[in-house]
Protein backbone atom coordinates (compact mmCIF):
# COMPACT_ATOMS: atom_id res chain seq x y z
CA UNK A 1 0.00 0.00 0.00
CA UNK A 2 3.02 2.59 0.86
CA UNK A 3 4.34 2.39 -2.73
CA UNK A 4 0.79 2.74 -4.02
CA UNK A 5 0.45 6.14 -2.12
CA UNK A 6 4.36 7.29 -3.35
CA UNK A 7 3.17 6.41 -6.83
CA UNK A 8 -0.15 8.53 -6.82
CA UNK A 9 2.02 11.44 -4.67
CA UNK A 10 4.79 11.25 -7.36
CA UNK A 11 1.93 11.15 -10.05
CA UNK A 12 -0.21 13.80 -8.98
CA UNK A 13 3.13 16.46 -8.44
CA UNK A 14 3.98 15.43 -12.22
CA UNK A 15 0.68 16.70 -13.25
CA UNK A 16 0.33 19.45 -11.28
CA UNK A 17 4.50 20.68 -12.61
CA UNK A 18 2.95 20.20 -16.59
CA UNK A 19 -0.06 22.05 -15.50
CA UNK A 20 2.09 24.95 -14.30
CA UNK A 21 4.23 24.81 -16.71
CA UNK A 22 2.15 24.53 -19.68
CA UNK A 23 0.13 27.70 -18.18
CA UNK A 24 3.05 29.83 -17.68
CA UNK A 25 4.07 29.50 -21.05
CA UNK A 26 0.62 30.47 -22.67
CA UNK A 27 0.57 33.39 -19.95
CA UNK A 28 3.56 34.58 -21.14
CA UNK A 29 3.18 34.59 -24.87
CA UNK A 30 1.89 37.89 -26.59
CA UNK A 31 -0.51 37.47 -29.90
CA UNK A 32 -1.55 40.54 -31.38
CA UNK A 33 -4.32 41.05 -34.44
CA UNK A 34 -4.24 42.42 -37.80
CA UNK A 35 -7.33 43.51 -39.88
CA UNK A 36 -6.79 42.94 -43.75
CA UNK A 37 -9.51 44.27 -44.91
CA UNK A 38 -9.02 47.97 -42.54
CA UNK A 39 -5.39 47.95 -44.06
CA UNK A 40 -6.49 47.40 -47.43
CA UNK A 41 -9.33 50.16 -46.92
CA UNK A 42 -7.19 52.61 -45.64
CA UNK A 43 -3.40 52.01 -46.97
CA UNK A 44 -2.97 54.55 -49.80
CA UNK A 45 -0.56 52.56 -52.03
CA UNK A 46 -3.54 49.67 -51.62
CA UNK A 47 -6.47 51.91 -53.16
CA UNK A 48 -3.93 53.12 -55.62
CA UNK A 49 -3.14 50.12 -56.88
CA UNK A 50 -7.09 48.70 -57.04
CA UNK A 51 -8.28 52.27 -58.80
CA UNK A 52 -5.66 51.85 -61.64
CA UNK A 53 -7.27 48.34 -62.06
CA UNK A 54 -10.44 49.48 -62.36
CA UNK A 55 -9.05 52.48 -64.52
CA UNK A 56 -7.57 49.92 -66.61
CA UNK A 57 -9.95 47.34 -66.63
CA UNK A 58 -12.47 49.91 -68.04
CA UNK A 59 -9.81 50.49 -70.68
CA UNK A 60 -9.70 46.84 -71.57
CA UNK A 61 -13.15 46.41 -71.14
CA UNK A 62 -14.07 49.32 -73.90
CA UNK A 63 -11.82 47.68 -76.20
CA UNK A 64 -13.64 44.40 -76.27
CA UNK A 65 -16.68 46.14 -76.98
CA UNK A 66 -15.33 47.87 -79.70
CA UNK A 67 -14.61 44.53 -81.37
CA UNK A 68 -17.49 42.84 -80.73
CA UNK A 69 -19.19 45.80 -82.65
CA UNK A 70 -16.93 45.70 -85.30
CA UNK A 71 -17.84 41.47 -85.09
CA UNK A 72 -21.03 41.83 -85.26
CA UNK A 73 -21.08 44.70 -88.06
CA UNK A 74 -18.92 42.13 -90.09
CA UNK A 75 -22.11 39.58 -89.72
CA UNK A 76 -24.51 42.25 -91.16
CA UNK A 77 -22.72 42.38 -93.78
CA UNK A 78 -22.65 38.77 -94.64
CA UNK A 79 -18.51 38.07 -94.53
CA UNK A 80 -18.08 34.36 -94.58
CA UNK A 81 -17.75 32.38 -91.77
CA UNK A 82 -13.35 32.10 -92.62
CA UNK A 83 -13.37 36.44 -92.44
CA UNK A 84 -15.21 36.31 -88.88
CA UNK A 85 -12.94 33.43 -87.73
CA UNK A 86 -10.09 35.48 -88.67
CA UNK A 87 -11.44 38.74 -87.11
CA UNK A 88 -12.18 36.50 -83.85
CA UNK A 89 -8.58 36.07 -84.29
CA UNK A 90 -6.79 39.34 -84.82
CA UNK A 91 -9.46 40.55 -81.39
CA UNK A 92 -8.02 37.69 -79.56
CA UNK A 93 -4.29 38.37 -80.84
CA UNK A 94 -4.74 42.05 -79.57
CA UNK A 95 -6.44 41.73 -76.81
CA UNK A 96 -5.13 38.86 -74.96
CA UNK A 97 -1.65 40.00 -74.56
CA UNK A 98 -3.03 43.24 -73.33
CA UNK A 99 -5.12 41.62 -70.73
CA UNK A 100 -1.92 39.10 -70.03
CA UNK A 101 0.02 42.31 -68.83
CA UNK A 102 -2.36 44.13 -66.81
CA UNK A 103 -2.39 40.90 -64.60
CA UNK A 104 1.12 40.54 -64.55
CA UNK A 105 1.57 44.74 -63.28
CA UNK A 106 -1.08 43.77 -61.17
CA UNK A 107 -0.12 40.76 -59.42
CA UNK A 108 3.88 42.34 -59.54
CA UNK A 109 2.36 45.43 -57.23
CA UNK A 110 0.31 42.75 -55.33
CA UNK A 111 2.77 41.26 -53.94
CA UNK A 112 5.45 45.16 -53.65
CA UNK A 113 2.37 45.97 -51.51
CA UNK A 114 2.04 43.00 -49.79
CA UNK A 115 5.70 42.48 -48.61
CA UNK A 116 5.35 46.37 -47.20
CA UNK A 117 2.48 45.14 -45.46
CA UNK A 118 4.05 42.09 -43.92
CA UNK A 119 7.83 43.68 -43.26
CA UNK A 120 5.56 46.77 -41.48
CA UNK A 121 3.56 44.37 -39.11
CA UNK A 122 6.70 42.26 -38.27
CA UNK A 123 8.18 45.86 -37.40
CA UNK A 124 5.50 46.94 -35.31
CA UNK A 125 5.61 43.10 -33.94
CA UNK A 126 9.18 43.63 -32.38
CA UNK A 127 8.74 46.79 -31.25
CA UNK A 128 5.89 46.02 -29.15
CA UNK A 129 7.40 42.11 -28.31
CA UNK A 130 4.54 40.11 -30.05
CA UNK A 131 5.13 36.58 -30.37
CA UNK A 132 2.74 36.03 -32.93
CA UNK A 133 0.69 37.97 -35.25
CA UNK A 134 -2.62 36.56 -36.59
CA UNK A 135 -5.00 37.79 -39.43
CA UNK A 136 -8.12 39.23 -37.28
CA UNK A 137 -10.82 38.15 -39.33
CA UNK A 138 -9.95 34.09 -38.38
CA UNK A 139 -9.60 35.11 -34.52
CA UNK A 140 -12.85 34.25 -32.83
CA UNK A 141 -11.26 36.09 -29.00
CA UNK A 142 -8.17 37.80 -27.86
CA UNK A 143 -5.46 39.32 -29.17
CA UNK A 144 -4.12 42.62 -29.29
CA UNK A 145 -5.23 44.89 -31.88
CA UNK A 146 -2.13 46.46 -33.91
CA UNK A 147 -3.60 47.87 -37.41
CA UNK A 148 -3.54 51.15 -36.36
CA UNK A 149 -0.03 51.10 -35.39
CA UNK A 150 0.27 49.18 -38.83
CA UNK A 151 -1.39 51.99 -40.75
CA UNK A 152 0.60 54.62 -39.11
CA UNK A 153 3.81 53.25 -40.07
CA UNK A 154 2.92 52.30 -43.82
CA UNK A 155 1.48 56.05 -44.16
Amino acid sequence: MNKFYKLLVFTLIACFSIVNTSYAVEASLKVATVNSNQILQQYPEAQKLLQDLATAEKTLNKKVITKRQELEKAKKQNKTETELQMLAEQMRLEIEPEAKKLEEQSAKRSLAIEDKVNKTIESVAKQGKYDFVLVQEAVLYGGTDITNDVLKQLK
